[in-house]
């Protein structure tokens, strides 16, 4: 008699790709997405002293000649860069379009807006006027003093607080940049004729990574293997039995809650009777209407019903004789023991 040995049966294992590198290579492009416009606009237009003097001008002409009741539209930039004796100072605009935004919620209050708005220009003027004498005459020791306690304290107000605060973002955009560019001067990019060509090759090629890596990301999620490594199943229900629902009634230091819990105890042991399975999305009355009248616990099911109706919807107060009655439903219900 011959024995015939089982076959052994080797089930292939699938591959599932590393999600660290997916997220890894994602990283790496989003930097380097994220570093292209910091190095395309790391030289903004800068104006002089003169200049700046000349556009605060205008934005008060603007300001002044405009109707009492009509609220101008200023186009103003975000910032407004002034360089002088080879300083560069960044002066946000943010106040002037608050105050213009608000007045336009609130056209009653443009009059004194504007007032104010005037104010400020002039005095932002006076000042660009003064740092533009300065920078024209030689300067002593002390008005290099002065000059610098005066701008220490233009720095210190609030409109300048959140711009000498960098983040950590910004920081690394602007250290990217940076690897980038050194990157490109050795591969021989300074040999370009402008900058402008740099920066629209060094476009060119982060785009092209970007469609790169999503095309790689793709085709990965469309592989088999690849979606049966992320499927999810869905968690099992952990449901409470009839007397543990009962024993948090019982428990229940708030009469209402006590309520919730025994109408929760009844449908419960009812559902472990096989009257019916449990929905959360079956309302108190649906319940209590598919269970025949003739049924020995439908008056009790009908009692806790009315109960937790009237309390929980009805906005009734519950009172301690309610938790006693309830109570004892669960007792003849069974989901209690009987003292």
């Amino acid at each position: 008699m011959s024995s015939r040995s089982p076959r052994s049966t080797v089930r292939p294992t699938r591959h599932v790709p590393d999600l660290r590198s997916i997220r890894v290579a994602a990283g790496v492009a989003l930097l380097i997405a994220l570093a292209m416009p910091a190095a395309a606009a790391r030289s903004p237009k800068a104006m002089d002293p003169a200049a700046f003097a000349a556009e605060l001008q205008r934005l008060s002409t603007i300001l002044s000649s405009a109707p009492p009741g009509v609220v101008p539209d200023v186009p103003v930039p975000v910032v407004w860069s002034v360089e002088a004796a080879g300083q560069r100072v960044d002066m946000p605009s943010g106040r002037l379009q608050l105050e213009l935004e608000a007045a336009r919620r609130d056209p009653s209050s443009w009059p004194s807006r504007r007032t104010t708005l005037l104010a400020w220009l002039d005095a932002l003027r006076h000042e660009t006027t003064a740092l533009s004498a300065a920078a024209a005459s030689p300067a002593t020791p002390s008005d290099v003093v002065e000059t610098r306690a005066t701008l220490a304290r233009v720095l210190a107000g609030p409109e300048f607080k959140r711009m000498a605060q960098e983040s950590a973002m910004s920081r690394l955009r602007e250290r990217l940049s940076d690897w980038i560019v050194r990157m490109w001067d050795r591969l021989g990019g300074n040999r370009l004729a402008s900058r402008s060509n740099t920066v629209v090759f060094a476009w060119i090629v982060a785009l092209a990574a970007l469609a790169v890596l999503t095309t790689w990301l793709v085709r990965l999620i469309r592989r088999p293997e690849f979606r049966a490594g992320l499927a999810l199943t869905a968690p099992s229900v952990r449901t409470r039995s009839a007397r543990a629902w009962a024993r948090e009634a019982r428990a229940a230091a708030d009469p209402r809650e006590a309520a919730r819990y025994a109408y929760r105890a009844a449908v419960c042991r009812l559902e472990e009777e096989g009257a019916w399975r449990a929905d959360e999305a079956r309302t108190p009355r649906e319940y209590l209407g598919l269970l025949p009248r003739d049924h020995r616990c439908h008056g009790l099911l009908a009692d806790v019903t009315r109960r937790f109706e009237e309390i929980w919807y009805g906005a009734r107060e519950a009172t301690e004789e309610d938790r006693r009655s309830l109570l004892i439903r669960l007792e003849e219900l069974g989901c209690l023991p009987s003292d």
